[in-house]
């Protein structure tokens, strides 16, 4: 009977090629062997170390990690991961190398070795795929007809056959949270939902043990999402017919005399009505107002006009000072357009000289003369319609005058009983809604009790299927908790030896259960408990992680084709006390087997010295990616100084 999962034949990298890759400046179609222990891509800041790590992943897996994404399941991981994928290049790669920008990829799974070849813009297709028989040489698999969305899926299907795995999301899964300790520094130890996925795929009886944990979890979280939501819409329907009913009973004798408040509001709403209706015609009356008063005076003028060309071009002689227009409009206006004087005896004033002869301005004796008989007609004609239209402009002036009286009146009454329309229909909002529902307030009160017992059924139902899934939950996390015991004689201590290279102190880990949470590793240093990041530093954090994750590829791993760790080294974290420990820690990794593809800066650190000199140039391989890009002006100043950490570091491979 088998007491353990099967191992996994993991990935062996043993070249890369990129083609077209725009941010290595210097040189774009860089290829490079990998070797069989430790590949350094060593370079300055800036210069796309992590780059690098990222395009590889993306090439074997399609997809590269997201920062800030929240983890739900591994389906999801890999599905929502492909539309930022597939613009992650942009930026790194130029516009006119974007169509022929690529990584290819050489490496062996088990018995098999691929070649796969990837656009850089293309996270589900392939542009190449070949797979080989390393036994016989045989094709296990070419390109043929297929297209390349066709290749990535044969891609998918072989790969997952070949590693061992049940679905091509949980490879992507191990690949990007065990296989990579990258720029996103995220800790496998104080991740528990992320951890515990892990554990089913490590310490699993079942090949497909963590794909059905997936599945139920993902059913789990929706059933529990559905109960939040259902008791969420229930409280607050529950809240409001609470609402209702106590507004009612409020309200009760309104109800009662329905009558009495429909009969108020269609008062309010009809003096409402009318009050406007006046409003609006008193506007019109007002416009028309205005037009009369224009016309006339346009009258006028155009009369006074025609009056005072007698004076300057109808009459040869001079007329009778008695049609002069200044006394004409002073005797018709009552004002003395000398003096300014107004009313009644400014006018018998001005008749009182006419009348004696004299002039009303230098009392002179005034001529008599004559003048023509049908001339005088039309003045007293314009005479008589001057004083019409004045008497007229009058009444329009006194009309307007009232109008704006009447119009400033009612706006106040359309406002006052607008506000007590709003007020009354504010203070019965619940009872005069319940009198427009077909059945009064049962209707309303019955729809909100039928909606309130379907979001409890509901509720129930999500409920169930929760705790079902629960309980399958923890009979999986019980099968698991016994599959660990049995595995944790290989595990834990090689945790343990990894982590106490590093650390210097005695270390330990263990599983620990939860009906709530779940699974969970827990690590105690030196007998007691870290479960809280800020209980380590955080060098201590990333590399016991980076120890775990060695150790947890060291388990999984067939001996026959053993894991290799991807490592964006978090370099800056370290003291230079635990510099030449965190490279002896890789150096053991290493020496087991296993491979490290990592980055670093260039710098004569105790970590890279130390694995140089544990490795030597029979494990441990260096990319001097200074000489793949432009160095910034800085960088080529101090020049001399990255000639000699290398000069260094490769002095430390010989020794």
């Amino acid at each position: 009977m088998q007491t353990s999962q099967s191992k996994l034949s993991l990935p062996q990298i043993k070249k890369v090629g990129l083609r077209r890759f725009s941010l290595f400046t210097a040189n774009p179609d860089v290829e490079f062997e990998c070797g069989n222990g430790v590949l350094c891509l060593i370079g300055a800041n800036g210069i796309g170390k992590s780059t690098l790590l990222s395009a590889i992943n993306f090439c074997l897996t399609g997809i590269v990690s997201e920062p800030g994404r929240e983890f739900r399941s591994m389906e999801e991981y890999y599905e929502y991961s492909l539309g930022y994928s597939a613009n992650y290049f942009r930026g790194r790669i130029t516009e006119s190398d974007r169509e022929e920008a690529e990584i290819a990829l050489w490496f062996q799974v088990g018995n098999y070795e691929y070649k796969i070849k990837r656009g850089l813009f293309e996270p589900e297709e392939l542009r190449e795929l070949c797979i080989t028989n390393v036994h016989d040489g045989s094709p296990e698999f070419s390109n043929a007809e297929n297209t390349q969305g066709e290749l990535h899926q044969q891609y998918t299907i072989k790969l997952t056959k070949h590693v061992g795995l049940s679905t091509f999301a949980e490879f992507v899964f191990l690949q990007h949270f065990v296989f990579t300790f990258d720029e996103r520094r995220l800790t496998l130890f104080w991740n528990q939902k992320i951890l515990e996925r892990v554990l089913y795929l490590a310490f699993g009886l079942a090949p497909d043990m963590a794909k059905k944990v997936d599945a139920i979890k993902r059913e789990f979280d929706s059933a529990d999402s559905q109960v939040r939501n259902r008791q969420w819409d229930a409280t607050k329907t529950t809240k409001r017919i609470n609402e209702l009913r106590t507004k009612l009973q409020a309200a009760a004798y309104k109800l009662q005399n329905y009558d009495n408040l429909a009969s108020e509001h269609e008062k309010l709403s009809q003096t409402f009505n009318r009050e406007m209706d006046l409003l609006d015609s008193i506007t019109k009356q007002i416009r028309d107002a205005n037009l009369r008063l224009s016309g006339l005076s346009a009258n006028e003028a155009a009369l006074r006009d025609e009056y005072s060309q007698f004076f300057d071009k109808g009459f040869e002689r001079r007329p009778p000072l008695a049609q002069h227009p200044l006394l004409t409009k002073g005797i018709t206006d009552h004002v003395c357009a000398l003096c300014g004087a107004i009313g009644e005896d400014a006018e018998r004033g001005l008749r009182s000289k006419l009348n004696a002869k004299v002039c009303p301005l230098c009392d002179s004796a005034i001529p008599t003369e004559k003048h023509p008989k049908e001339k005088f007609e039309r003045l007293k004609e314009i005479d008589s319609e001057l004083v019409k239209i004045k008497h007229g402009m009058n009444e329009l002036s006194n009309e307007l005058e009232r109008l704006k009286r009447e119009e400033l009146d009612i706006s106040t009454k359309v406002q006052d009983t607008k506000k007590q329309l709003s007020m009354f229909e504010q203070e019965n909002e619940d009872t005069m809604l319940l009198m427009k529902q077909t059945d009064g307030a049962e209707t309303l009160l019955t729809s909100y009790s039928a909606q309130l017992e379907k979001m409890l059924e509901e509720k129930k139902d999500a409920e169930k299927r929760r705790t079902k899934c629960r309980e399958r939950l923890i009979d999986l996390q019980k099968k698991l908790q016994k599959h660990y015991l049995a595995g944790e004689k290989e595990f834990v201590p090689a945790f343990t030896d990894l982590a106490h290279l590093f650390l210097g102190m005695d270390m330990h880990v263990r599983m620990e259960a939860s009906e709530a949470s779940g699974l969970n590793l827990v690590v105690e240093v030196r007998g007691t408990t870290r479960r809280l990041p800020h209980n380590l530093s955080e060098s201590q954090r990333f590399f016991l992680d980076i120890a775990l994750r060695m150790a947890l590829i060291k388990f999984i791993s067939d001996t026959k084709a053993k894991g290799t760790l991807f490592l964006d080294t978090p370099e800056g974290s370290l003291d230079i006390a635990y510099e030449k420990r965190a490279g002896d820690m890789l150096a053991r990794f290493v020496t087991a087997g296993h491979r490290v593809i990592m980055s670093a800066n260039i710098n004569t650190s105790n970590l890279l010295l130390a694995l140089a000199r544990s490795c030597t140039d029979e494990r441990m391989r260096i990319c001097r990616m200074t000489d793949w890009a432009e160095l910034s002006e800085v960088q080529r100043e101090e020049e001399g100084l990255f000639k000699e950490a290398y000069a260094k570091i490769e002095e430390a491979l010989k020794s």
